[in-house]
């Protein structure tokens, strides 16, 4: 986590630093790529934990708990007008689970991983197009395809600033909510990213 909070800081400095140019992204296409990590919300990512109390002998003390890690995502937009853009993102979200608990005079941990990638249709609203450092918000949904199990619909709101450092470069750093409708439980969690996108034409 330290990591990556180095990497977003630099990022950061460095696009502050570097020449800046505007954009008026109507018309225009572009590609990005991002990292992130994740934090989970809800009884989903809760710890759990229990005792044998009878009905499994000799398991006793056993707590489990799901947690979201790091993901990449890279998102594919088009500008309607200064303001409005349609995005498009696939999201590779990963995680782990751990479980440790105590079999007789045992006792043990036990951890594995698992993935989901996400495909959305989000529509984004940039507030200041006329400058070079841009805040924006966005919204959508989509499908959560796991690695095991049925794939869940789901949305997402974010927001983060986007700083140009080349006419056709910008730098793209934010967070966003998401929340998948699974069955008996409260799926969601919170990704902060950076990353960087780039325009195909300039203004």
């Amino acid at each position: 986590m330290k990591k990556l909070s180095l990497l977003i800081c630099l990022l950061f400095v460095l696009g502050c630093f570097a020449s800046a140019f505007a954009m008026d992204q109507t018309g225009n296409w572009a590609v990005g790529g991002h990292l992130g990590y994740s934090f989970g919300f809800g009884d989903a990512f809760e710890e759990y934990g229990w005792s044998g109390d009878g009905l499994l002998t000799g398991y006793e003390d056993f707590a489990y708990q799901n947690k979201v890690t790091y993901s990449f995502w890279g998102n594919v937009r088009y500008g309607l007008n200064p303001n409005w853009a349609m995005m498009a993102v696939v999201d590779y979200q990963a995680g782990d689970v751990d479980v440790t608990g105590t079999v007789g005079d045992i006792t043990g941990n036990i951890s594995d991983t698992y993935h989901w990638t996400s495909v959305l249709g989000n529509l984004l609203f940039n507030v200041t197009p006329e400058k070079n450092t841009c805040p924006y918000f966005f919204g959508g949904g989509g499908l959560y395809i796991p690695n095991e199990g049925d794939s869940k619909p789901g949305i997402n709101l974010g927001g983060g600033i986007e700083h140009f450092f080349q006419e056709n470069l910008a730098l793209d750093f934010g967070t966003r909510f998401h929340t998948i409708f699974t069955e008996g439980q409260n799926t969601n969690y919170l990704n902060v990213y950076a990353g960087f996108n780039y325009y195909f034409s300039t203004r």
